[in-house]
């Protein structure tokens, strides 16, 4: 009885450990975060992103603004918010949302937009913008005004102010990931010695 009890347990934490999830918030300033995939984000003030730190599949949640310069992949890279989800394969583009919409305004390549429920889709090519409203039955399509390009402009700014120090912390990033990953497999490979260990018992 307590051989299995101790198995459930032991696959519990492995479940835990398994199935890290990463979050980076702004809240007065920006943030760049280099994701496992070498895509790039740029993070607006007062928004956040989380994904989960094996990145397979290619998918991050979003809440508030960011510019994202995806790489190229075969894999779709998907962008998840609380009205509906953007998806590419690689590419650069601006991602707005609030409670009531997204706005999506691509600078290079395309990128489909889908409502939450999967009922509405639309292709956005290079120089044009789409905006989803969560009282509209429509995705409505218009040429890109490129807004963020303001907040971008100072987000660069304050990267020239930081100097190295910001391009460290980018790499930090990257490398903290990759250690996080590395302890996860260590850990796997140790629960599951004694889960066989306690199965032969």
């Amino acid at each position: 009885m307590n051989t299995n009890k101790n198995i459930l347990f032991l696959v519990i934490i492995f479940l835990l450990t398994a199935c890290g999830e990463v979050t980076v918030k702004t809240t007065e300033n920006y943030e760049q975060v280099e994701l496992p995939d070498n895509s790039i984000v740029y993070l607006n003030q007062n928004s956040s992103i989380s994904f989960d730190d094996d990145f397979n599949p290619r998918h991050v949640k979003l809440t508030g603004e960011a510019f994202f310069s995806v790489a190229k992949s075969d894999n779709t890279f998907i962008i998840e918010t609380d009205l509906g989800e953007v998806m590419v394969l690689g590419t650069e583009f601006n991602v707005n949302t609030t409670n009531e919409e997204i706005e999506v305004e691509v600078e290079e390549g395309n990128v489909e937009l889908k409502s939450i429920g999967k009922e509405l889709k639309k292709e956005i090519k290079q120089g044009e913008k789409a905006i989803l409203k969560i009282t509209d039955k429509v995705i409505n399509k218009g040429k890109a005004e490129f807004k963020h390009n303001a907040w971008i402009n100072s987000l660069k700014i304050e990267f020239k102010k930081l100097g190295k120090e910001l391009k460290k912390s980018g790499k930090n990033i990257g490398g903290q990931l990759k250690k996080e990953g590395k302890s996860v497999g260590k850990q796997s490979k140790k629960i599951g010695k004694e889960i066989r260990k306690n199965i032969k018992d």
